[in-house]
């Protein structure tokens, strides 16, 4: 079919047509994903211990982030009927439709969705490193300051859309990439150093106390850098095409890879902190099944406030999400060591576990 008037050859219009529809068929996908691992998250969280503040904020996190995610799926399902049914008279209303030729409402709507996101995340991850440091407000001071700058390009992100829209001039549209990369940078170094300051935390305590059972704090690093390498990667992945000239040139494969890109970060940004709740609460349960008995190692990690009771078996301590991760691996050991360990949790647990 010929285009006269439209300066784009017909294989142009056919790839960012394509681009559009078949990563909207791949969120459905991911949100499928997403919905089960956040209902379990839920069902494993809520049955398996009373509700504390410091949980009921991390349920509260990673359901907001659920539904903020849940929102753009259903703005982008909105977007794809109108470009389909109500533009589809011909490839090329289509494609004028797809690339924001109509309803740019549904553009800033969801890049305001998307960056809501990363800061959602990339506070809970905070949250947790402050409370993994005993409330210690220094060890998050650097992440807090990224955490602000992440803001305030937010707030520059979004009265740019809503001032200029989605297509301007060139000018333009290289400034509002400059920015939305800058914006997903910040939130990559976020994301980054609070991982390592967690994981820096965990590993410094297992030296500093010389435990037999290094391998079982490591196993918790890897749980934290796991929950948040993919995202990072994404992050980096998004930020590298954001600075990449041909990644805003219709037809250029960087084009059509941006679909799939925004769909997948969009997704694991709340996935992955949802994942990371949810393998601590799997793995403390499965631990209890396993050994009949909990076997704390809270008392050696001293990650929480040192002015809890002194007996409780509660679960209720700042390091007690991170005893949960270990329990499983815990099980395999001697029971004079489960014992030991058990005793020296009962001396030691205190009342803010995240």
């Amino acid at each position: 079919m010929s285009t006269p008037g439209i300066p784009f050859p017909v294989n142009v219009q056919e790839n960012q047509i394509s681009a559009n529809l078949n990563s909207s068929m791949f969120l459905n996908f991911l949100m499928g994903i997403y919905t089960m691992v956040y209902g379990g998250t839920m069902y494993l969280y809520l049955s398996k211990k009373p509700a504390n503040l410091n949980r009921l904020i991390v349920l509260s996190t990673i359901s907001v982030l659920y539904l903020i995610c849940f929102l753009y799926f259903i703005v982008q399902w909105y977007f794809l009927d109108w470009v389909v049914v109500v533009n589809g008279d011909t490839r090329e209303s289509i494609f004028l439709s797809t690339v924001g030729d109509g309803l740019e409402w549904t553009w800033i709507l969801n890049d305001f969705l998307q960056i809501s996101m990363f800061i959602i995340s990339d506070g809970l991850l905070i949250w947790r490193c402050y409370h993994v440091w005993g409330q210690s407000f220094w060890a998050i001071l650097a992440p807090l300051i990224l955490l602000v700058a992440e803001f305030g390009l937010f707030v520059a992100t979004t009265a740019f859309n809503a001032q200029f829209g989605w297509i301007t001039s060139d000018a333009n549209a290289t400034l509002f990439n400059n920015i939305s990369s800058a914006l997903i940078f910040v939130s990559l170094g976020t994301t980054v150093i609070v991982t390592f300051i967690i994981g820096y935390r965990v590993h410094s305590t297992s030296r500093i106390h010389h435990l037999s059972s290094r391998r079982l704090y490591n196993h918790i690093v890897i749980i934290i850098i796991e929950s948040a390498a993919a995202y990072s990667l994404v992050l980096l992945f998004e930020a590298t095409l954001g600075v990449v000239p041909s990644s805003v040139v219709f037809g250029s494969p960087w084009s059509d890879a941006v679909y799939y890109v925004e769909v997948i970060l969009t997704v694991v940004s709340g996935m992955a902190p949802t994942v990371l709740v949810a393998r601590i609460a799997l793995t403390d349960s499965n631990s209890t099944d396993a050994s009949g008995a909990r076997t704390q190692i809270s008392g050696n990690l001293q990650f929480g406030s040192q002015q809890g009771s002194g007996s409780s078996h509660s679960g209720d301590t700042t390091g007690g999400d991170v005893d949960a991760s270990v329990h499983a691996d815990e099980a395999e050991l001697t029971p004079v060591i489960e014992v030991k360990r058990e005793f020296s949790a009962d001396a030691t647990s205190g009342d803010n576990q995240v």
